[in-house]
């Protein structure tokens, strides 16, 4: 019954974007997620980002309906200015967020999670590298589940514009991590 209730909820948008993350209130559950993001050598940033509404369909349907879990995601840069909104979707991601494409590795970099205790988990001891090949401004990325550069399949998870733009010259790197936390409220 709660699966059915947090799913027709997830469906019918009765959820809050907070500052926290996405508030159901009629289920008292809070997704958040968080990337963090540096030029190789400086200080780390974090930025919260939004868990749209493609991927709290996957969370729920994984969790409570059978769906069949993706076992692999990637980190997809950005340099659009743009305000992620929860209706952003893998098939929408490239050409609404401007994905970048000039880095070294000939896909998206993958994510690799660490344990899962206390509702979250990260990849924040294993962040994705980004080693641009000329010079290029990333905004923000997504956390989603196709590999291929510029792919409009797949699932995106969410997706965050981050607080300071991070502009790499030619064989700088940009180290990105991201975590998911699921809490009761």
């Amino acid at each position: 019954m709660f699966s059915e209730k947090l799913a027709r909820a997830i469906d019918d948008g009765r959820f809050e974007e907070t500052e926290l993350g996405l508030l159901v209130p009629s289920q008292r559950v809070m997704v958040s997620g968080r990337f963090f993001y540096g030029k190789r050598g400086e200080e780390l940033e974090y930025s919260d980002n939004l868990v749209v509404t493609e991927g709290l369909n996957y969370l729920v349907g994984v969790a409570l309906k059978g769906t069949t879990a993706i076992t692999n995601w990637f980190i997809a840069p950005f340099s659009g200015a743009i305000t992620v909104q929860a209706t952003l979707t893998a098939a929408t991601f490239t050409a609404t967020t401007t994905e970048v494409t000039a880095y070294a590795s000939a896909t998206r970099p993958a994510w690799t999670g660490g344990s899962v205790a206390a509702g979250a988990v990260d990849s924040f001891a294993a962040k994705a590298e980004i080693a641009a090949s000329s010079t290029i401004t990333i905004r923000g990325a997504g956390m989603i589940s196709a590999s291929a550069k510029s792919a409009t399949t797949g699932t995106l998870l969410g997706a965050s514009r981050f607080g300071s733009d991070k502009v790499l010259d030619t064989a700088e790197i940009l180290d990105i991590g991201y975590g998911l936390t699921v809490s009761a409220v």
